[in-house]
């Protein structure tokens, strides 16, 4: 089985080196040279829970061998969905399949329309990862990998990749209910990744202030009537307590991670994908919506400064001031 990893990054990187370290055949795609550069002439360098793993492996900025791999294991962030569903269908054969493990939704679906449901798997990662720089993505906590038809059947394919997934120790758990798991797992994100990145403040900090708290119980119950009305059994009987409950770790969620870094959120695929699947069943999401817009302009706002240096407000007051006054 060739099994080709478009987004080598963090998780894509730390999925490709060990399931390669299993024994599977495994190609990496990933678009930044710098660390493209690094893996060619060094290899792979992966600070994994269990130590430190070398790997020499295949990788390239574009697709080397369309039409060749028998499973893409899409892992791009959720603002290059679709780019990478079409070359995921370039890279695939015609009876091959693509399995997406990204955070949100809107991600199954987006392979869905190139591909067909036939030729997609679902699923979630429980894995946690981050990178030390180029070529060295580091392995920060092994959980559960779900994975699942869309129709909830046991296939052979379905099997298969559980396989490299077990060899490679992912932790792989066949689901017949993995739109269940990945709307868990949404609402899951939805309720910690944007008040951590717009208050600056860890996961573990939430419940110890009021306002923080009590957002995220309207944004979940929003999240929660939305997923009722479109008929979702999610994963866990009572959600917001299991959530509530996840709040003893101190960790920084992806999406602090990536304001820190000031790259692009992926806040349409969580709290903003909320408000668009409320608002086409006619459901209001006031608070969801809320935190979309200010992530996006403290996102926006970060990314300005990054690009161009410190604001000056004397000279930006100063133009307004002369606006007025014609």
């Amino acid at each position: 089985m060739r099994i080709v990893i478009i987004g080598a990054g963090a998780m894509g990187g730390t999925y490709g080196a060990l399931m390669a370290r299993g024994g599977a055949d495994v190609t990496l795609i990933d678009s930044w040279a710098e660390h493209v550069a690094e893996v060619r002439a060094n290899g792979l360098h992966l600070d994994d829970v269990g130590g430190l793993v070398h790997i020499e492996m295949p990788i390239h900025e574009t697709l080397d061998r369309p039409g060749e791999y028998d499973v893409a294991f899409v892992q791009t962030d959720t603002n290059n969905r679709g780019d990478a569903a079409v070359t995921a269908k370039a890279a695939l054969k015609p009876d091959g399949v693509a399995l997406t493990l990204q955070n949100g939704i809107g991600n199954i679906e987006a392979l869905v329309a190139e591909l067909g449901a036939e030729r997609v798997l679902g699923g979630v990662s429980y894995h946690s990862a981050f990178m030390h720089g180029p070529g060295r993505p580091a392995h920060g906590h092994a959980g559960t990998t779900y994975l699942g038809e869309l129709d909830g059947r046991t296939s052979q394919r379905l099997q298969a990749v559980a396989a490299a997934l077990d060899r490679g120790g992912l932790n792989p758990e066949i689901s017949d209910n993995v739109m269940g798991i990945v709307w868990s797992k949404f609402i899951h994100n939805c309720a910690l990744n944007p008040l951590c990145a717009l208050l600056d403040i860890r996961i573990g900090e939430i419940p110890m202030h009021e306002g923080a708290d009590m957002m995220q119980t309207k944004c979940v119950e929003e999240a929660l009537t939305v997923a009722a009305a479109k008929n979702i059994r999610l994963a866990t009987a009572e959600p917001l307590a299991t959530i509530k409950a996840y709040t003893w770790k101190f960790s920084k969620p992806s999406m602090m991670q990536h304001m820190e870094a000031n790259r692009l959120t992926e806040i349409d695929a969580l709290n903003g994908a909320v408000v668009t699947e409320g608002r086409a069943l006619g459901i209001a999401t006031p608070y969801n919506e809320a935190l979309t817009w200010m992530i996006k302009a403290r996102n926006a706002q970060r990314r300005r400064v990054a690009a161009a240096g410190e604001i000056d407000y004397a000279a930006l007051e100063a133009e307004a001031m002369a606006k007025r006054a014609t």
